[in-house]
């Protein structure tokens, strides 16, 4: 079926009649900003559809599937794997959740909140500040809810909150499968015990299996106090025996304990042209951070009980220094690391996870995989060493070849799955850019109940552009 096929021409007709002229954009100008992809190259879409409310949408997903149409759905489009994104050859519909606006409500006593998808984070925890509460999780980007859902977001507060799924009580969604059957609730339910969930089957499964509409999450104080320091050390090793320190000292006051190493350090000082708060770029960095919902007077001082835990180990020589200041000031540092990267050329990505204890070793062994494949490579890596999470980035020279690149990319993946029984995915999720790696790496087991799943619930394979089940079926 060509593009400007009658079939086509009259489903673009019946779009524009149901959803209005802000509901259908078809022109280039009017579709480039859904086009675009934040990190990798950007597709070309049929049109861009943006339905009011989740009866639009329903309607408008059942249009889609018994034209036959390709769809993919898009939250702010800021994922990083090109799951939200377009293909290049323009016979998708660009399906955006955007004016999915109508739920905002916060329920104080069951601190919890129902959102359409469209509502951004930043939108939900200015509407939870108001009580005294918010969805405490941190991320670079400033992402939709829908796209949270469908992506199960973590972030750099993982640690001591969880991601998306662990603060999930419900979603709403639409399924290709009936065409447009609406499903699931927004029933604020911590407990809940009666067979299959759709708020676990839908999350994580980036928009396989259907278009998040409402989500209801569980909300957490706000935090009425908190202390940072930015420490250096000498090594990995002495970076996560000093989490499990400050754990056993300092227990759920822990809320974030990130991982820096020298090259991202560096990267962050050239790119910002200022200085770090060391006299030395130390070997590796651990921005740390405790908090609590106790307001300060009520006889827990957290910045005092921090800077008593840092002094102990100064004296006892097992960290090299340590600088209490500002959370902004500190935490600028930590956000600036992956524009600083990418400043410096031509960037190689890596989101991965180990189990902590493997971190370290986990870590020389991607190192050695460098220096052997790819030595003119500049490694930058940070993580959220606190949860395993490794994000190993890297530049490399802008005349790299690719399969030299493929190559590594292969060695990578097979360490941290098979050797340290890793994920070769840690956040970013599943999309065109990695899926090769999904079907490489995922188990096949759980790719073929997938497959099963997504047969059952997109019979026509018109949602999305990521297949769940195994290669080649």
């Amino acid at each position: 079926m060509t593009l400007e096929s009658p079939v086509q021409d009259s489903l673009a007709a019946r779009l524009t009649q149901r959803l209005g002229p802000r509901g259908v954009l078809l022109q280039a100008a009017e579709r480039a900003p859904y086009e675009a992809s934040a990190r990798h190259a950007g597709g070309r879409a049929r049109g861009v559809l943006r339905p009011a409310d989740a009866q639009e949408l329903a309607w408008t997903l059942k249009e889609l599937v018994t034209a036959g149409a390709h769809v993919v759905t898009q939250g702010a489009a800021t994922g990083l794997v090109g799951g939200a994104t377009p293909t290049t050859d323009g016979s998708q519909w660009v399906l955006s959740t955007q004016r999915l606006r109508d739920v905002l409500s916060i329920d104080p006593v069951n601190r919890s909140a129902t959102v359409a998808a469209g509502f951004r984070l930043s939108e939900l925890n200015r509407a939870a500040a108001e009580h005294g509460l918010s969805l405490p999780i941190d991320l670079g980007a400033d992402p939709t809810l829908g796209g949270m859902v469908a992506t199960n977001t973590g972030g750099a507060r993982l640690i001591r909150f969880g991601g998306a799924r662990e603060n999930l009580l419900g979603v709403e969604a639409v399924l290709a499968h009936p065409a447009g059957q609406r499903v699931g609730s927004s029933r604020a339910l911590r407990k809940n015990n009666t067979g299959l969930d759709w708020a676990q089957l839908l999350c994580g499964t980036f928009g396989a299996f259907g278009v998040v509409t409402r989500a209801t999450v569980r909300l957490h104080s706000i935090q009425q106090q908190s202390a940072t320091a930015l420490v250096a050390v000498d090594s990995v090793e002495a970076a996560i025996e000093m989490v499990c320190d400050l754990e056993q000292a300092m227990g759920e006051f822990v809320s974030a304990f990130e991982g820096l190493s020298r090259g991202a350090l560096q990267a962050v000082a050239r790119h910002q042209g200022g200085v770090l708060p060391f006299a030395d770029v130390p070997a590796y960095a651990v921005l740390m951070e405790v908090s609590s919902a106790v307001p300060p007077g009520c006889g827990l001082d957290l910045e005092a009980m921090l800077m008593a835990w840092l002094e102990q180990h100064l004296a006892q020589g097992r960290i090299v220094d340590a600088v209490i200041d500002k959370p902004a000031q500190l935490w600028r540092i930590r956000h600036a690391i992956s524009e600083a990267v990418q400043s410096l050329g031509r960037m190689v990505a890596f989101d991965l996870s180990v189990a902590r204890s493997a971190f370290a070793p986990f870590r020389a062994r991607a190192l050695s995989l460098i220096d052997e494949l790819l030595p003119a490579a500049s490694v930058c890596d940070f993580g959220h060493l606190g949860d395993g999470g490794v994000h190993l980035n890297m530049v490399v020279p802008q005349d790299t070849p690719a399969d030299a690149i493929g190559r590594l990319r292969d060695a990578i993946y097979d360490a941290v799955v098979r050797e340290f029984g890793g994920s070769f995915s840690a956040e970013h999720g599943v999309g065109p850019y990695n899926q090769a790696y999904y079907h490489r790496c995922s188990e096949p087991a759980m790719q073929a109940m997938a497959g099963v799943l997504q047969r059952q619930l997109d019979t026509a394979r018109v949602l999305g552009n990521v297949w769940l089940g195994e290669a080649g079926i």
